[in-house]
């Protein structure tokens, strides 16, 4: 059997999905409140890496740092308040490993009818201790915006 056939769809995993929901979770919060701290860093292996990339370039980060970045943000009221979830999303994965493509929205709030933005996760997990923790997690912001159209992206059309 060849590597490419050993590759499985990953999306009916429930430990898997059970990650990813945790993850857009504890990244969400309403007015009053803050993230989830211990949560988001229960889901990240200690090896994880965070990738965010700007129009000014990109942040590459640890756990430790992004949850530092995060909360300068709301110190200087850059959010109070934040919603993200997902859209959909197409998991690959081989033995103790998954890549998985998350298509997500973000709102100011859950109540909110207009979306700030869409985008692309790009999840690499990582089985640590039988458990699926995130190893790292990639995102570009120059494309994502609110009038994106994920249909697009399932046919490969330019963003």
């Amino acid at each position: 059997m060849s590597a490419v056939a050993a590759l499985q769809p990953g999306g009916d995993d429930p430990a898997i999905a059970r990650v990813l929901e945790q993850l857009y979770s504890v990244i969400s919060f309403e007015e009053g409140e803050e993230p989830k701290w211990l949560g988001l860093q229960g889901l990240f292996s200690t090896q994880a890496r965070i990738t965010r990339i700007t129009p000014d370039g990109t942040d590459y980060m640890s756990p430790q740092s992004f949850l530092q970045m995060t909360r300068s943000m709301l110190e200087l009221g850059a959010y109070t308040s934040f919603y993200e979830f997902e859209v959909s999303r197409r998991v690959d994965k081989f033995g103790s490993m998954a890549q998985v493509w998350s298509l997500y929205e973000t709102r100011r709030n859950k109540a909110a009818r207009d979306a700030l933005g869409r985008g692309v996760n790009s999840i690499q997990l990582i089985r640590e201790d039988a458990e699926w923790r995130v190893l790292g997690l990639l995102w570009d912001e120059t494309h994502a915006h609110s009038t994106l159209h994920f249909e697009s992206l399932s046919k490969g059309a330019p963003v």
